[in-house]
């Protein structure tokens, strides 16, 4: 029984399915969100003494499509994207902390080039690279806000870069592909508001640490 099951392991599965000029499939994601804090040089007063980032996990969905460019070479459109991130500042006054919330409802599109290595039996390789424009439907640049009620923005509308690596495995009527990508944005996304609590900033740099399991 044990060398049955072995054999039909070890038997190739979707041989056709790399020759597809175009394919279609799905991803399931969990995220890990920060945000790379630039400070002005001068932030260092008697009102505010440190500022510090929160993480939190959160989830994606979304859709891929996989078009064909050689045996080694693919371009992946992941479009749309649907992911939800926290990521929380913590200020330290001279008599306490208060913690203000960042929560993004992210509609991604990337388009990234992959790289296949040589299909051992069912499975290979890969690592994928490209850009990604993000638009937060959860963004609180119009929400009211004061000294008593702290509010940190970000703007809307970002653009950043993808890299990563995952396995593509084939099985009979499907293939698998777990994978892990650093998302990164360009810039700064803070949208400055004229209170302390944006003022001491230089600027904000979201950040995304991603596992995704796709579906194809």
């Amino acid at each position: 029984m044990v060398l049955c099951t072995v054999s039909v392991w070890a038997q190739p599965n979707l041989e056709q399915y790399d020759y597809k000029p175009i394919h279609f499939g799905f991803t399931l994601a969990s995220n890990s969100g920060r945000m790379v804090i630039g400070m002005k040089d001068n932030y260092q007063n008697d009102t505010i003494w440190n500022i510090a980032t929160k993480t939190f996990p959160g989830i994606g969905l979304g859709a891929i499509t996989n078009i064909r460019l050689g045996d080694y070479w693919d371009l992946r459109l992941m479009v749309p994207v649907i992911s939800f991130v926290q990521r929380n500042l913590i200020y330290t006054f001279p008599t306490g902390s208060k913690e203000v919330k960042i929560e993004s409802a992210y509609c991604d599109a990337s388009l990234l080039l992959k790289y296949k290595s040589m299909r051992r039996k069912n499975t290979r390789v890969y690592v994928i690279a490209g850009g990604r424009m993000s638009y937060d439907f959860a963004s609180t640049i119009k929400k009211n806000r004061g000294l008593q009620n702290p509010v940190v923005s970000l703007v809307p509308l970002t653009y950043g870069w993808e890299a990563g690596f995952g396995l593509d495995m084939y099985f009979e009527y499907f293939k698998f592909s777990p994978e892990i990508k650093i998302c990164n944005s360009f810039g700064n996304s803070m949208y400055r508001d004229g209170y302390i609590f944006t003022n001491v900033i230089d600027g904000l740099a979201p950040q995304l640490l991603q596992f995704s399991f796709h579906f194809e």
